[in-house]
């Protein structure tokens, strides 16, 4: 049985570096994406059974990456949850608007939470 893929496209070498561990120690592959342009890239090339995106990432944010992946047929249907630690009402309905399968605040959903959530999603 092949491991499914995660990709997270994430700024913050401190998040990246805590969900790298999480991931590890659930035995999932985690591939890491440090900005957007990086993460259209790895969804592209490694195809993975789901996106985690931050929200706010210098140059391209996570909304404008999510507009991308959703409009590029190799990438639209992979479902993309937007992490993030804006917790405001208007950007969950506009990620949902563009795609978006959910969106997690970083500071309600633990980090083990999130694997939990993540294992539901790719099973």
């Amino acid at each position: 049985m092949k491991t499914p893929k995660v990709l997270l496209i994430e700024d913050d070498p401190d998040q990246i570096s805590l969900y790298r561990t999480v991931f590890k120690l659930a035995g999932l592959k985690l591939l890491e994406a440090t900005n957007g342009s990086k993460g259209l890239a790895a969804a592209k090339k490694n195809k993975p059974d789901l996106i985690l995106c931050d929200l706010v990432m210098d140059g391209m944010d996570g909304m404008e990456v999510l507009k991308r992946l959703k409009a590029d047929s190799a990438t639209k249907n992979i479902p993309t949850v937007m992490l993030t630690n804006l917790n405001k009402k208007s950007l969950y309905v506009e990620a949902e608007n563009l795609g978006a399968l959910d969106f997690w605040a970083k500071t309600e959903v633990m980090p083990q939470e999130i694997i939990t959530r993540v294992q539901k999603i790719i099973s």
